[in-house]
């Protein structure tokens, strides 16, 4: 069963300093996840908080992600790093018109 990931922290002056084609490049590899089907990338400037929500096939996939995607921006200085999945209930998401599919 699909679930959600979502990844939220507090990022370094150079965090978000990072060049649009150096995050663009990091969204084309994540492309290349096991599991992997979309994300949506996310950023409160006035919190300065930044993150991703994802949907993966299944829950070690995002998991395995969770954890490297932690380990990455805690060496880069990323604090606060928070790492979540959740189980998605597909018939009350497709009401809703989630871009989900079983």
């Amino acid at each position: 069963m699909a679930v959600i990931l979502h990844v939220n922290y507090i990022p370094t002056d150079a965090q978000n300093a990072i060049p649009f084609a150096d995050r663009q490049a990091s969204a084309e590899r994540i492309n290349q996840l096991d599991g992997f089907r979309w994300k949506f990338w996310v950023s409160n400037a006035d919190a300065n908080e930044r993150g991703g929500v994802y949907l993966f096939d299944d829950e070690a996939s995002a998991r395995a992600w969770g954890e490297n995607a932690r380990a990455r921006l805690t060496a880069a200085g990323g604090r606060e790093v928070s790492i979540r999945v959740f189980n998605i209930d597909p018939e009350l998401s497709r009401i809703n018109q989630a871009p989900i599919a079983d």
